[in-house]
Order: structure tokens, then C-alpha cells, then sequence
């Protein structure tokens, strides 16, 4: 494992899944301020945020893009806890829930 990515990893674990999952998100999905498609030529911006709400040609403020992405990862959250009936660890729950952002609510 990177030793940025471990370190960020044993900062964000105090503050539970939903901390250590945007971390996990943020470093492996990066940061696009632009609107753009991605390899599924999906229209994405920020960390990866699709939807309409979208504006093509914009450029987005990284606390625009916090936002977008403290809402969508809220959402996966919600999701994991909805599905998911066995007890799981913080970390446990930060995957999923980086897998739920990843693949959309209606693929997990």
C-alpha cells in the first residue's frame, strides 16, 4: 500500500466509515473540477459525481466538489446499511460503501 494513502488511512479511521471511505474515494478516484465523460462515457465531475444536476463547461470549486461528494457518499452509506444485515467493522463498511459510490445504489 502507498505510505500517503496508509497514513491517510490510520487519520481518517477515528472519525469511522464514512471518513475512511473519502478517503478511499479521493485517492483512488482523483479530483476533475471539469465536467467530463467517463470511461463509460458517463458525464462526471469532481470525484466522479454523475447526475443532471451536472453543468457542462463549468468549473467546479473544490468545496463544490466536497459537497457533491459528502452527498453521494451519504447516499452509498444508506445504501450499505440498507443491504447489508450482518455486523461489519468501520473498515468493512467504508469498502462497501467506496463499492456502492463506485458502481451506483442500483448496482450494489
Amino acid at each position: 500500500m502507498n505510505p500517503e494513502l496508509r497514513n491517510r488511512l490510520i487519520k481518517a479511521t477515528a472519525g469511522g466509515a464514512i471518513a475512511l471511505a473519502t478517503v478511499l474515494i479521493q485517492w483512488h478516484k482523483g479530483v476533475r473540477y471539469t465536467p467530463y465523460r467517463d470511461s463509460g462515457g458517463v458525464l462526471s465531475v469532481c470525484y466522479g459525481h454523475t447526475g443532471s444536476d451536472i453543468i457542462p463547461g463549468k468549473r467546479y470549486s473544490a468545496a463544490e466538489c466536497q459537497s457533491l461528494l459528502d452527498s453521494d457518499l451519504k447516499a452509498a452509506m444508506a445504501v450499505v446499511d440498507a443491504n447489508v444485515t450482518v455486523p461489519l467493522t468501520e473498515s468493512q463498511k467504508a469498502a462497501l460503501a467506496s463499492f456502492a459510490y463506485n458502481v451506483g445504489s442500483g448496482a450494489f
